[in-house]
């Protein structure tokens, strides 16, 4: 149920976003592991698994791309399911140490979630869809699997809620995962263009002219 592109390399940090289903019906469980230096696919995870056994290969996923951080889709009500085996440490497993809490970036007086997890919802599901369509448009990913190709050319506009989402028949969750990759590295990926990087860089290296007393 685990894809492969590259191995993880020592000096590079990841974000893994996991689009969760039950295992039971026709949604699978999606995952896609970033490298957050460069935006490549490092590896996949799809499969109809339940959530405990989707929570223990995120957990050794997790460690082996260097504790990535792990972000759990909590718009369909199954998050949960998976956050908790990750967080209990009843399973032998040590509690994960870099679970994702939401900040809301339309709000600067808020500053992170309590609860873990990254909320699906009317606000924040058109901008994760939106920065996938700016990311094929500018062909700016390295490599896309043809899997998750073959689930965005069924991703289409509906005329009920939400929209777009996967034609009847089809499945949509390779999509939604990468789309949520993408989402992880806006937030926590090296971009060289930031402008608030380079202040902030600029401030590190600022000197003063006179010892302080």
């Amino acid at each position: 149920m685990v894809w492969v592109y590259d191995k993880p390399e020592k000096e590079r940090d990841y974000a893994i976003y996991s689009d969760v289903a039950t295992g039971r019906g026709k949604d699978f469980t999606a995952a896609v592991v970033i490298d957050l230096s460069n935006q490549n696919i490092a590896a996949e995870l799809h499969g109809k698994i339940d959530p405990d056994v989707a929570a223990e290969q995120l957990h050794f996923l997790g460690r082996w791309y260097n504790t990535a951080r792990i972000a759990i889709e909590m718009g369909g009500g199954y998050g949960e399911a998976v956050i908790i085996p990750l967080r209990d440490g009843r399973h032998g497993r040590r509690p994960y140490p870099k679970l994702y809490r939401h900040v809301q970036d339309d709000r600067p007086d808020f500053k992170q979630n309590i609860t873990y997890g990254f909320p699906v919802t009317s606000k924040t599901r058109p901008l994760i869809i939106s920065q996938l369509e700016v990311a094929i448009r500018e062909e700016s990913l390295p490599h896309i699997p043809m899997a998750t190709i073959l689930e965005c050319k069924t991703f289409v506009r509906q005329q009920t809620l939400p929209s777009p989402r996967a034609a009847e028949g089809t499945n949509d969750d390779r999509v939604m995962a990468l789309a949520g990759g993408l989402e992880m590295f806006r937030r926590y990926g090296s971009h060289p263009l930031d402008v608030r990087t380079s202040r902030r860089r600029e401030k590190r290296e600022y000197q003063p002219d006179y010892a302080w007393s």
